[in-house]
């Protein structure tokens, strides 16, 4: 008689069904993202305005050097003006993040999502996951040509710019983590609104059309330093506000109202039908 007992042959049915839930939501996702050709655009499109935005900046201070209106003044360029325009990719980035919702909506697909996972949260969850990480690349990719367009084009001439290796470094990740987490607040919201026009209508207009109305009404200004635009872009700017958060205590804010949007999204995942 043999000692030796039989291994147990995992088939391919048996070997995907333990395949933990999260690694194959979050594989699904990756895969829905980029083999969508608008999303590929689109996120190009975003890096394409910061790093563009840069080397027209650059260009704009080159020109000054030889405009009468500036004789006789100092052209000085700081490295946070040439990653400004993240703030309009990320209207790019939030586009990406209600489209990716809603269109699973309007076709019908978030039924078969939902039933290849039954809890239903690693669905959400990897879509946020994703779309912060996709936002995250664009935010570092975007600041880091910008600014390494700024180098290259301002060294040399008369305008007064300096940029180290590890400010640059670290301006570029704070722009991804601030575009990251701008996806996962529009996941977020989009989840719990469902609809496309509205959530772009409330996304849209927390982030880019509250902002600059509250502030000219008297009374509200303090408040309005703790939307999720004027509280994040704390990190990558150093405007004055009257709240005076710092860089960091900024970003909290956001990254609360981006839980906050995720955590109702997902008990409302939880209650109601697809």
């Amino acid at each position: 008689m043999s000692d030796q007992k039989e291994v147990p042959v995992m088939d391919a049915d048996t070997a995907r069904a333990a395949r933990p839930a999260w690694a194959g939501a979050i594989s699904a996702e990756v895969l829905k993202l980029s083999t969508l050709l608008s999303n590929r655009i689109l996120l190009l499109v975003a890096v394409v305005m910061i790093a563009g935005s840069g080397g027209l900046l650059s260009l704009g201070m080159i020109s000054r050097l030889t405009d009468p209106r500036f004789a006789g003044q100092e052209i000085t360029a700081t490295p946070m003006q040439f990653v400004d325009s993240v703030l309009w990719a990320q209207i790019v980035v939030a586009i990406v993040a209600v489209l990716a919702i809603t269109n699973e909506y309007t076709s019908g697909q978030v039924r078969l999502s939902l039933l290849s996972l039954p809890t239903r949260i690693p669905w959400l969850g990897a879509k946020a996951l994703v779309l912060g990480a996709a936002g995250f690349l664009v935010g570092v990719s975007g600041s880091a040509i910008a600014l390494g367009l700024s180098a290259a084009m301002l060294t040399g001439t008369n305008v007064h710019y300096a940029v180290s290796f590890g400010e640059a470094a670290s301006l570029s990740v704070r722009s991804g983590l601030y575009l990251a987490v701008i996806a996962i607040f529009a996941v977020g919201a989009t989840a719990s609104i469902r609809q496309v026009v509205a959530a772009l209508i409330a996304v849209l207009a927390l982030l880019i059309v509250l902002p600059p109305v509250l502030s000219s009404i008297p009374g509200v200004r303090d408040v309005v330093d703790y939307l999720p635009t004027l509280a994040g872009r704390r990190l990558i700017s150093d405007f004055e506000t009257t709240a005076q958060l710092t860089p960091w205590a900024g970003f909290g804010v956001l990254a609360l109202w981006a839980a906050a949007a995720l955590a109702l999204s997902a008990v409302l995942l939880k209650t109601r039908d697809a």
